[in-house]
């Protein structure tokens, strides 16, 4: 890579990552105070699913009763929204998956258009009905049930002159076989009820946090895409062209599994279930792969051929794994990754050019690709700057994209020598 598209790029990035962090801070803003109440404290609640529990005539005293109340500061561990809560699994459900249904009466103001904002974290989807009529949701729910991201959502609340309470009934789905714990599961915000003036103020605002919240997820592919780009273009003229074609087919890997978080939780294009397999199946690990092979392809030594049989070895474990629902297998192949990503540290530490630039780069990307070992370890991961979670893997692709580029021009070995190994 020239000097001149060498500095553009990390001009570029720069630049980027200054627009994030802008967005991280105005995301990150307070909710507005106004006239909205959260419909926290005592609902009904239901396991299954029956159509007829929207009707506001059922009696639901039989119901499970369950203590909704979130803690001031109380906030998920991954975006940082507030008014997190435990799910059902929590509240007497150890085992459930699936529909569940809570149903709560809400009194009125006395007067004034209202609306209802959704809940903005729930597990997975779900739909809500006002008195026994529909008032939208988040999701697909019925026989063929579709669930994305939970995102903000804004209904008006119909109601006659005069009328000064109301039945609210959710129903929310969980998919099965997406991995939960034991504090999954339905509810973990509840929806507020806000004058129709004040609730679109508030509506953007969720909106914003949301937008913050993935904001990384989009501006890290777009780097990861330009950079690749730029690996093909100068693959020919460098020493190690075959670095530099598994490092394009890395960063694409890894733009298009970062970018399917973003596109989740904003639009209805990719429904978790889709999200979930095209992550484990295919993604994440052609991306260890790719990372693996790219390294390998950088370091000296004949025994390259030996790693990459090996990471072929593991990328096929790693894919059965994940068709098969094998966690062991799954397991055992990122072991052989991590082993493969130490072989290849101890080649570049002792006959590598560049090896303390390649190393500090390399260890990025590990840090990046093996985070959940090392939160095992009990490492932090994730931090919330303006209140909106930052993970330790984007951390390390971010410094990463500035490192690579240095790795990208000519190395001090000769291509001779290089198809001579």
């Amino acid at each position: 890579m020239s000097r001149r598209l060498m500095l553009s790029f990390c001009i570029l990035a720069l630049i980027v990552l200054g627009m994030v962090v802008a967005m991280l801070a105005i995301g990150g803003r307070p909710d507005p105070v106004g006239p909205a109440i959260a419909l926290d404290g005592t609902w009904r609640f239901h396991p299954g699913d029956n159509p007829k529990w929207a009707d506001p005539q059922i009696d639901d005293r039989s119901w499970d009763r369950l203590d909704l109340v979130s803690l001031p500061g109380n906030r998920d561990d991954d975006v940082g929204l507030p008014g997190w809560l435990a799910g059902w699994r929590a509240h007497g459900h150890p085992d459930l998956e699936g529909y569940g249904w809570y149903r709560r009466r809400v009194t009125l103001p006395a007067q004034g258009d209202l609306v209802l904002l959704g809940p903005t974290m729930v597990d997975d989807g779900y739909a809500m009905f006002w008195n026994g009529q529909p008032i939208g949701g988040i999701g697909k729910l019925g026989s063929d049930p579709k669930v994305i991201g939970a995102r903000p959502f804004l209904a008006a609340l119909p109601r006659f002159a005069g009328q000064r309470d109301g039945v609210l009934a959710i129903r929310t789905f969980m998919q099965p076989g997406l991995g939960r714990n034991r504090i999954s599961g339905g509810l973990r915000s509840v929806p507020t009820l806000a004058t129709a003036a004040f609730g679109e103020r508030l509506y953007r605002a969720q909106w914003m946090r949301t937008i913050a919240g993935y904001i990384v997820e989009i501006a890290l592919p777009v780097l990861m895409v330009l950079l690749a780009g730029a690996a093909l273009a100068v693959a020919p003229s460098t020493a190690r062209p075959n670095f530099a074609r598994w490092l394009a087919i890395a960063l694409v890997a890894t733009a298009c599994l970062r970018l399917g978080n973003a596109i989740s939780a904003w639009t209805d294009l990719l429904d978790a279930s889709t999200l979930d397999r095209q992550n484990a199946v295919v993604l994440s690990p052609l991306a260890m792969f790719a990372w693996t092979a790219a390294w390998n392809a950088l370091a000296e030594g004949r025994d390259r051929s030996v790693v990459l049989g090996c990471a072929v070895a593991a990328w096929v474990a790693r894919v059965v794994g994940a068709i098969a629902h094998l966690a062991v297998l799954i397991a055992t192949a990122r072991i052989v990754f991590i082993i493969l990503f130490a072989a290849i540290a101890v080649r570049i530490a002792v006959r590598g050019e560049r090896r303390m630039l390649a190393l500090a780069t390399m260890s990025l990307i590990a840090i990046a690709l093996f985070v959940n070992e090392l939160a095992q370890l009990g490492i932090p991961t994730i931090w919330f700057p303006f209140d909106i979670g930052v993970t330790l893997t984007q951390y390390a692709y971010a410094l990463s994209l500035l490192l690579l580029p240095l790795s990208l021009p000519r190395v001090g070995v000769s291509r001779d020598r290089e198809e001579g190994e």
